[in-house]
C-alpha cells in the first residue's frame, strides 16, 4: 500500500529558497511555466516581508529529479540530478517572484523582478530595465550581499540617518523572514492532494486538479513547447499577447528573411522547434524591452504597425540587443514608419524587404530599414487629428502623442481635493490589460462626426462619458498638472465654461497637435543625417530643417 509520511514543517528564509534555486533543488512542474503576476503584486509580497505579514504556506514535494536546465523567474541554472528536489506545488508565483527579485542584475529583462525600495517615501517601485532608478532606491537584491549593501550606503554620503535606518530595516526583514514550508515524502496521491486541499493559499491560488495532472508531466520547465506556452511567456513582459501569426512571422524571420514559408514544413525535428521557439522567446523579451523603454511604447496594443515585432526579432537573434547608433536609427525607422506608413506595398512585401535588410551590421541593417520608408514624405507631415481609435497606426500615434504628457485620471465632481489614485498617472498598460478595456479616450462634447470624432474632443479617460467629463472639467479640483497632463490650459476652461464648443475645439486642437508632433519628432528625428558620414561617428547633426530636437542618449 503508497504511503506518504506525516508533511515535515520547516520554516525557510528568501535566502534559502534562492540557494536551493541556485542550486537546482527547487523544480517546477512543466504547467507551472507561467508566471502570472504582476509588478504590483511582487511589490506587495515585499511590502509584506518589511512589514512581517503572513504570505502564506509553501507546499512542496519531495522526490528526485532528473539533470537539466531549470529556469526560475529570469534565474536559469543547469541543475544534476537528485534524488530530492523540491517540486513546487503550491507557491510558486511567490517563490519566483522571491528569487527572481533577489537575483536581479543590471541584464534582468522583466521589470517585475528589478525591485527597488524608495527610501524617501517607504514605498517599492519596479523599473524597466532601461530606465534608472532615483539616486535613493535601494535595490533589493542587496538585502542578501551585505558588501554590496555597504557599499552602496557609501557611495550615497548625503543619505539621512532616517534613509540609512530605513535600508537596515528592509535588510533585517528579508534576511530574517520566514516562510513555512510544507515538504511531502513518499508516493500517495490521494494523501498529497488533500495536503494541497486544505492549505491556505496566498495570492492567486492554482487548482489542485492542475496540479496532480501536472506533476506527471515532463519538468521540461525552460524551454516553451508550442506557441501557446510561447506566447504565454512573452505575455509575462506585461506587454500584452502576442497572436499566434505575429509569433510565427517571429520564429521565421529568426531562420530565414523569406516569411511566407509553410511553417508545418520548417523544423527537422522536434528538437529544431523546441530551439526556434526558445531563441524567439528570448529574442522577443529583448524586443519588448526596446520597443517600452526606448521606443516609448507600453503596449503591443498601442504598437502601430505589428511588422515591426518580427523584424526587430531577426536583428535581436543577428546582433543582439540594439546598442548606440543603430538603436537610435532603429528608434526613428519605428516612429517614421508608424507615421509615414512602414509598409506602403502592403504587409506581405513589406515584411520580406524588411526582413531582408536585416544582414550583415547592425548599424548599417537599421540604415537599410530607414531607407525602405516613403521618401520625401516627411517633409510635409502633420499630425492628422481626425483618427481617435486604436485600431488605426495614426489613432495609435495621436494617443501615444497624448500619453506623453502623463495624464492623470478625471478628478472627481464636487470635491475640493483629488484623492490618492487621481495624483497618479493613469496606468494605460493595466488598463489594455482588462479582459474587456473601455475605449482609451472619452469625448468632451457629444458631437456628430466629423467634428466630434476628432483628438481635439477627446481627453485620456478611459469609460468615460462626455457628461463625466464635463462634470470633472466644471466642477472637479483641475489644477496645472491635471491640465497640462491632458493638453489643456486655462483658455480651454474659458471656453468650456461658457459653452464655446467650436472655439474650444479649435484651441484644444492647437495644443494637441503641437504636442503629438513634438512628440513623434522626439523619437523620428526627422531631418537628422541617418547615413554613416563622418560626422555622425560621433554625434548626430542635423540637416538645416525646422527641427532642433537632439537624439536622446
Amino acid at each position: 500500500m503508497a504511503k506518504v509520511t506525516r508533511p515535515k514543517i520547516v520554516d525557510t528564509r528568501p535566502s534559502e529558497l534562492v540557494d536551493w534555486a541556485r542550486d537546482g533543488r527547487i523544480r517546477l512542474p512543466s504547467f507551472q511555466r507561467s508566471y502570472q503576476w504582476e509588478s504590483s503584486d511582487v511589490r506587495r509580497l515585499f511590502d509584506s516581508l518589511l512589514r512581517g505579514y503572513p504570505i502564506g504556506n509553501l507546499l512542496v514535494w519531495e522526490r528526485p529529479a532528473s539533470a537539466e536546465d531549470v529556469t526560475i523567474g529570469h534565474l536559469t541554472v543547469t541543475a544534476a540530478d537528485t534524488h530530492s528536489a523540491y517540486w513546487v506545488v503550491d507557491g510558486q508565483q511567490r517563490i519566483t517572484s522571491l528569487v527572481g527579485a533577489l537575483t536581479a542584475t543590471g541584464d534582468t529583462v522583466d521589470p517585475r523582478f528589478r525591485v527597488y525600495y524608495d527610501l524617501d517615501s517607504g514605498d517599492f517601485a519596479t523599473l524597466p530595465r532601461r530606465r534608472k532608478p532615483s539616486p535613493d532606491w535601494f535595490p533589493v537584491p542587496l538585502t542578501l550581499d551585505t558588501a554590496r549593501a555597504n557599499a552602496w550606503i557609501r557611495e550615497r554620503p548625503h543619505l539621512t540617518g532616517e534613509q540609512i535606518a530605513q535600508a537596515d530595516e528592509l535588510i533585517a526583514a528579508v534576511r530574517d523572514y520566514r516562510i513555512p514550508m510544507y515538504i511531502v515524502s513518499g508516493d500517495d496521491e490521494r494523501a498529497l492532494r488533500e495536503i494541497f486541499d486544505r492549505m491556505n493559499t496566498y495570492g492567486k491560488a492554482l487548482k489542485s486538479a492542475d496540479v496532480f495532472r501536472a506533476l506527471h508531466a515532463s519538468s521540461d520547465a525552460r524551454e516553451p513547447g508550442d506557441l501557446t506556452s510561447l506566447s504565454a511567456e512573452v505575455e509575462a513582459h506585461g506587454f500584452g499577447r502576442f497572436t499566434d501569426q505575429l509569433l510565427m512571422q517571429s520564429i521565421l524571420a529568426i531562420r530565414g528573411p523569406v516569411l511566407d514559408r509553410d511553417f508545418r514544413k520548417e523544423f527537422a525535428d522536434a528538437e529544431d522547434l523546441k530551439h526556434a521557439l526558445s531563441s524567439t522567446r528570448d529574442a522577443l523579451g529583448h524586443v519588448v524591452d526596446f520597443l517600452r523603454d526606448e521606443a516609448g511604447i507600453p503596449h503591443i496594443k498601442l504598437l502601430p504597425y505589428a511588422l515591426f515585432v518580427p523584424v526587430l526579432a531577426r536583428f535581436v537573434a543577428a546582433f543582439g540587443p540594439p546598442r548606440g547608433r543603430s538603436e537610435r536609427l532603429l528608434r526613428r525607422w519605428i516612429w517614421r514608419g508608424s507615421v509615414l506608413g512602414v509598409a506602403p506595398q502592403g504587409n506581405t512585401v513589406g515584411l520580406r524587404k524588411n526582413a531582408q535588410a536585416v544582414r550583415d551590421d547592425p548599424t548599417a541593417s537599421a540604415e537599410r530599414l530607414i531607407g525602405l520608408l516613403p521618401a520625401g514624405a516627411a517633409a510635409t507631415w502633420v499630425p492628422d487629428l481626425s483618427h481617435t481609435r486604436i485600431n488605426s497606426a495614426l489613432g495609435k500615434v495621436n494617443i501615444l502623442g497624448l500619453l506623453s504628457r502623463a495624464p492623470r485620471p478625471l478628478p472627481s465632481a464636487g470635491t475640493l481635493m483629488r484623492t490618492e489614485a487621481e495624483e497618479r498617472p493613469i496606468d494605460i498598460s493595466a488598463v489594455l490589460e482588462l479582459d474587456a478595456p473601455p475605449p482609451l479616450l472619452a469625448p468632451v462634447f457629444d458631437l456628430a462626426w466629423p467634428e466630434g470624432e476628432n483628438i481635439a474632443n477627446r481627453l485620456v479617460a478611459p469609460g468615460a462619458k462626455a457628461a463625466q467629463v464635463h462634470a470633472a472639467l466644471l466642477d472637479g479640483e483641475v489644477d496645472d498638472r491635471f491640465l497640462t497632463g491632458q493638453c489643456l490650459d486655462a483658455a480651454c476652461l474659458k471656453f468650456l465654461r461658457s459653452g464655446d464648443s467650436h472655439g474650444f475645439l479649435a484651441h484644444r486642437g492647437e495644443l494637441a497637435r503641437s504636442v503629438i508632433a513634438a512628440h513623434v519628432q522626439e523619437y523620428a528625428l526627422f531631418g537628422f543625417r541617418d547615413g554613416p558620414t563622418l560626422s555622425t561617428m560621433f554625434e548626430d547633426t542635423p540637416l538645416p530643417v525646422d527641427s532642433d530636437r537632439g537624439d536622446r542618449a
